[in-house]
Formats: structure tokens, C-alpha cells, sequence
């Protein structure tokens, strides 16, 4: 009996990231990386098979024709790259190569490889003997049941799944295209790991243990029975061994393998000039309820996104972060009601400030900033988190709408534009990649 028909999108592709250093481990360069890339861009389903070529390698990465030829050739040489023998060469729907993967999963018998291959394919298993099949498949770990049904597992953990986007784009250059532009493997291969540690559901990006930003109040103003916090990058530490104070703005705690020390940084600040990276930053050292000390690197409220050290308008945080700005300017006696909206968004962006507002009770606030991919694959998951993120930042902007109410007359006015305001509307659209 046939299997039920399923299908899915998936808007990625999977990328085994201890293949990918092997470009690195073979002095091979940024042309052999966005290459691989760009032909795994065109695997099917199977992760593995791709119809990929030349061409699709130009025109993704900015490749020239005799680059991405001996790119090619040099993939092949190390075995990272299979040539497959193609009847006519300019079939663009007839697979050109295989990627081989490294998977230490237990083999499956050929009625399992059948039942997954199914799942692949969208079907699920009808029948006790194709049921039995996919459980061992399974136990296996190549398949998993989910409240949707079966659903694949992609072949280890070292696997980072990176948008379809990322590579290919409508409009203008991939993230790919600008890093290829750079001419430095390290961001590229830094961007890799990132992908694979990205967990937008439980740890809204890059978890705070393996890399963070810091930020420090540097001025407090008192509103009411409120403060506004202004934050500049940075924090003040002890030196255990010399007990001198000293100052540092990140933080790490991770065996990079595309490079530690100073190469880990110097990519990542070329991540953040491609607009590849960002940084959402959040209010930290709060108190817990209930309790009487002070916690550091626990995320409350948001207060931006940073791209490049710049404010960015088009996401859900930017509408309580600019909020907290005019919270900022009124309380210095500023009349904005008859104020050109879009001129202040301009002064906002160009300073870029990092504005906390809290209750007086909260004395002490401090910033952490959390990594995370600009460009993100619209899956279930990611619309999940972004569905939570949308309602978190509301909260806030209702938290800073209702103290501007309060206090300042011109507020409702001011925020009435605000919410009126097309450029800010779009910032809490369900547009995943900005």
C-alpha cells in the first residue's frame, strides 16, 4: 500500500559543518567555500545530489566562469565534490554533482532507506510493514515523529542549516556575494559555526554562554517613579589577579574552529560590516521577583537591535527602543509634538543610543547583547519565535506608552504618529529577513 502524500517546505539547506572545515584543513579558499555552497544550494531533498553548475555558481556568488571552474576542480581533487556524468550539458534540471556527507549513524536496511527516503519525500508510512520500517529507522535517529508526523533528522549535530537566502536572493547581493566580495575565508566560515549554534527559540540567538556584548550606564535620568538608563558599550570587571578594575565590551567562552583570539573578532566585525550578524540588545541586572540581588546577563526588556553599531528600523525591537528614546529627549524638555516623525527616526538611527527605561525600584541596569543571523529561513520554528519576539516587544512598547502617557502631555500625540507611521509599522511585519 502507498504511502500518504505530504508535502513541506523547508526554505534551507543542511550544511555538515566538520565537511566544511575541511576546505579550511586543505588550504583551500574563499572560492572553494562559496562554491560548495552554492552547489549545495541546488541539492534536492536528499541533502546530496545537486543541479548545480557553473552557472548557478556565478550567479550566486559573483564568481567568475574560470574562478568557479577551478573552484570546482580543486573541491573535486579533495573529494568534498563528485562529478556526475551528464548527458547534455546544459540540462539545468539533471543533477551535476553529489556532495558526499559524513554520517556515523547506524546503516539502514533497504526497507528503512525506503521508508526515509519517503518521509523525505513528504509521505507518510500507511501499512504495519512500512510503520515497523520507520520505527527502526528511528531508533536509528534518521527520522523522528512530530505532532505534524514523520519528519527526517538531518545526519549529526554538526549540522547547521543555513536560508536558502543566505545564498540566493530577488534582489541585490547575497549575504554570500558580499562576503565573497571581502575575500576573507574566516567570516565565512565563522558564519557556518554561527548558524550551527543559532537557537532562536530557547536562547533568541547565540547562547549568552558562548558569546555576549556588554553594556554600561554612563547617565541616569529620573521621570516620575521611573529612570531612564542611558547605555554605552562596555563593562567595568575586577581582575582577579590583580584586582585592578577593567573594562571590556565582549566576551567569549568557545575553541573556535575557524580561529580564536583575535581572528575570532576580526571576523566577526566583518560579519557585522556585511550585515550578517546583529545584535539585539536587552536590559540585564534586574531583579528577579522576590528577590534582593542583582543578576547579571538575564535578559528582560529590549531595547534594539544593533547592524554594524547601528539601530535597525525594521524589526519588532526597534518600535519599544525608539519609544524609550523620546521617553529620552521629552525628559529633557523637548517639544516634539510638532516635530518631523521621520527626521527624528533619522537622529535616532544616526546616534543609535541604547535607552532603558525601568521603575524606580530598579536601580541598577545594565545591557547584554545577544548574536544573532540577520538572515533566517521561514520555518515553523523561526515563525514561532518570531510570533513570541512580536508580542514581547509589544509588551514593552505598552509598558513605555503607558509611562509617556502619564507623564508627558504631548506623548499621546507623538505616539499616536508613531504607531500611524508606515516605516514603523513595518517593523512588526512577519518579514523573517531584514
Amino acid at each position: 500500500m502507498p504511502m500518504a502524500k505530504k508535502t513541506t517546505s523547508k526554505g534551507f539547506f543542511a550544511l555538515d559543518v566538520h565537511q566544511f572545515q575541511k576546505i579550511q584543513q586543505y588550504d583551500l579558499g574563499i572560492e572553494e567555500a562559496a562554491t560548495y555552497l552554492c552547489l549545495l544550494k541546488s541539492t534536492d531533498q536528499s541533502n546530496v545530489t545537486s543541479i548545480g553548475g557553473v552557472h548557478s555558481v556565478m550567479e550566486y556568488s559573483g564568481l567568475s566562469r574560470s574562478e568557479a571552474k577551478r573552484a570546482i576542480k580543486n573541491l573535486e581533487k579533495v573529494r568534498l565534490v563528485d562529478c556526475l556524468e551528464v548527458e547534455r550539458a546544459r540540462a539545468r534540471t539533471i543533477p551535476r554533482y553529489n556532495l558526499p556527507i559524513l554520517d556515523k549513524r547506524p546503516k539502514l536496511s533497504a526497507k528503512e532507506a525506503k521508508a526515509v527516503e519517503a518521509v523525505r519525500a513528504g509521505q507518510q508510512p500507511i501499512g504495519p510493514s512500512e510503520i515497523q520500517a520507520v520505527h527502526r529507522a528511528a531508533t536509528k535517529g534518521w527520522v523522528e515523529r512530530l505532532t505534524t508526523g514523520w519528519s527526517p533528522i538531518e545526519h549529526a549535530n554538526s549540522v547547521a542549516f543555513i536560508p536558502n537566502t543566505f545564498v540566493k536572493v530577488s534582489n541585490g547581493h547575497s549575504p554570500l556575494h558580499r562576503l565573497v566580495n571581502g575575500g576573507e575565508l574566516g567570516p565565512i566560515m565563522l558564519t557556518a559555526e554561527l548558524y550551527q549554534l543559532q537557537n532562536l527559540m530557547d536562547e533568541r540567538g547565540i547562547p549568552l554562554e558562548v558569546i555576549r556584548r556588554y553594556f554600561k550606564p554612563t547617565s541616569v535620568m529620573h521621570i516620575d517613579r521611573h529612570r531612564l538608563h542611558y547605555l554605552e558599550p562596555g563593562r567595568e570587571y575586577e581582575d582577579e589577579q590583580t584586582g585592578e578594575s577593567k573594562e571590556m565590551t565582549h566576551a567569549h567562552n568557545r575553541n573556535w574552529r575557524s580561529g580564536g583570539g583575535e581572528a575570532f573578532w576580526s571576523n566577526l566585525g566583518a560579519l557585522d560590516a556585511a550585515h550578517i550578524t546583529e545584535w539585539t540588545i536587552y536590559s540585564s541586572n534586574g531583579r528577579r521577583h522576590g528577590s534582593d540581588y542583582y543578576e547579571c546577563n538575564r535578559p528582560q526588556r529590549p531595547l534594539g537591535v544593533l547592524r554594524n553599531g547601528r539601530q535597525v528600523l525594521n524589526t519588532p525591537e526597534s518600535r519599544p527602543a525608539f519609544m524609550s528614546y523620546l521617553a529620552w529627549r521629552l525628559s529633557k524638555g523637548e517639544n516634539l509634538a510638532s516635530a518631523d516623525l521621520s527626521q527624528i527616526i533619522g537622529e535616532w538611527r544616526e546616534a543609535s543610543p541604547i535607552v532603558a527605561l525601568e521603575n524606580t525600584s530598579v536601580s541598577h541596569v545594565e545591557g547584554v547583547g545577544i548574536l544573532r543571523l540577520a538572515h533566517r529561513a521561514s520555518t515553523e520554528n523561526v515563525s514561532v519565535w518570531y510570533r513570541d519576539l512580536r508580542s514581547e516587544c509589544e509588551d514593552a512598547f505598552f509598558f513605555t506608552e503607558q509611562v509617556l502617557n502619564t507623564i508627558f502631555p504631548q506623548a499621546p500625540e507623538i505616539i499616536e504618529r508613531v504607531c500611524n507611521n508606515t516605516e514603523m509599522q513595518s517593523a512588526i511585519s512577519m518579514e523573517l529577513n531584514g
